[in-house]
């Protein structure tokens, strides 16, 4: 590791509930000895967070932006409270001359900026700026241009939402300075890279690296028993269309009315369907079979894994912006608790499991299908087992923290060499 090892590190929403990804990465660069801060634009209040947060004291190491309240009014209270709380780091001969009334014109657009990304106020000398998703890396590019950031290095992680494949085309002009400023870039998955690729053809520095686990912490919940006089299906994640939870039910329906009456549905997460789908499961009278959870910690979620049978993702290509699952953590999550994945074959999820090994990628993505596959894995424990035990190696060999983190140090290292 080079001895300059100063990490910024740029996110919307931080701890997210559904970005644990981003937390996992912040915490192995931490446990490489690199210096991290954090930079958020929300910092959510009254929200489950991962223990990770405040085992690695973060709540200390992240500036939360001062902008997003609903009046002006809190916004200036919360803008003065800043910086009276970071008075000491911030290096006001930065600020004070653009407030001349005689260049006051030619000064708003850094004003501007800087009212966007105050953490470029910060005395602190970062060796690199990390943005995560495309659009925060747009403002940084935009202070490279202002010529207001002067970090030496600075990488790009797109996660998927900002690459929706339908927006191609907006993204070509959106991104011009994007790929003008940021030295390299990471996607999640092959399929995500080629997204990229028709954003920008001549992109040549990019790289393959999945978001990851901490087996670490995971390991804590592998001891859980797993109920083996029923079959526990889960599914994780929004409660959307693409995500395919109404699918999970009506397969779940369909299981059970093909004699196999131990089933249960697992359904954790929140979102706009939440409503129809409870609407949906009083129709079809599975109440006694459909557990929905919600929001809940991912202390919560890993022990409702480790004592499931089967994980489940039925998600389909939303049919207006084309997106589609990018990798599915969660999937590899899944398969490290030894669960078979049964999962549709769109987005990047093929290469996050070893099809007919680690689980089932059905591609024609039918709801038959799904049952079908289930029904084997219901009628065989063999099966499962032995699935469950090749998924946990495979995820631990490709998507274990510590093999990405080394990944990700080696770019960082290349910076400085």
């Amino acid at each position: 590791m080079h001895p300059q090892s100063k990490i910024l590190v740029i996110v919307t929403v931080f701890p997210s509930v559904t970005e644990t990804f981003i937390l996992n990465q912040i915490t192995d660069l931490i446990d490489r000895g690199f210096e991290v801060t954090v930079f958020t634009y929300i910092q959510p209040k009254n929200q489950v967070v991962h223990q990770l947060f405040h085992d690695y004291h973060l709540e200390k190491q992240t500036v939360a932006h001062f902008k997003n309240y609903s009046s002006k009014l809190e916004v200036l209270k919360k803008g003065l409270a800043f910086f009276r709380k970071y008075r000491k780091r911030i290096d006001f001969a930065k600020f004070i001359p653009l407030l001349n009334p005689f260049k006051i014109k030619s000064s708003i657009p850094i004003i501007k900026k800087y009212y966007d990304l105050p953490i470029l106020l910060f005395k602190d000398n970062f060796d690199v700026v990390h943005a995560h998703f495309g659009y925060n890396g747009k403002k940084v590019a935009d202070a490279y241009a202002l010529g207001i950031c002067s970090y030496p290095k600075a990488i790009l992680s797109f996660h998927g939402s900002d690459l929706t494949p339908s927006k191609v085309d907006y993204y070509k002009n959106l991104y011009q300075g994007v790929f003008k400023s940021f030295n390299d870039f990471t996607v999640n998955s092959p399929y995500l890279l080629a997204v990229l690729k028709q954003v920008n053809p001549m992109i040549a520095n990019a790289h393959l690296i999945p978001v990851g686990f901490k087996q670490s912490y995971l390991q804590q919940f592998s001891n859980v028993e797993k109920d083996k006089s029923a079959f526990h299906i889960v599914f994780c994640g929004r409660l959307i269309n693409w995500k395919g939870p109404d699918r999970a039910i009506r397969i779940l329906k369909k299981l059970l009315d093909s004699g196999r009456n131990k089933c249960t549905l697992h359904l954790i997460g929140n979102g706009e369907m939440k409503e129809e789908l409870q609407a949906l499961v009083k129709t079809l009278q599975l109440e006694q079979a459909v557990v929905f959870y919600g929001a809940i910690s991912q202390e919560k979620v890993f022990q409702t894994m480790a004592s499931s049978t089967v994980f489940l993702l039925p998600g389909i290509v939303e049919k207006i912006t084309e997106r589609s699952e990018t990798q599915g953590l969660v999937l590899q999550e899944a398969q490290f608790f030894k669960l078979p994945v049964v999962t549709a074959d769109v987005g990047g999820i093929k290469y996050g499991m070893i099809p007919d090994e680690t689980g089932f990628l059905i591609e024609d993505n039918t709801e038959n299908r799904f049952v079908e596959q289930l029904i084997l894995l219901y009628d065989s424990p063999e099966l499962r087992t032995q699935m469950g035990e090749k998924g946990h190696e495979f995820v631990l060999q490709n998507f274990e923290s510590n093999v990405l983190g080394r990944k990700m140090e080696s770019i960082y290292n290349s910076f400085f060499n």
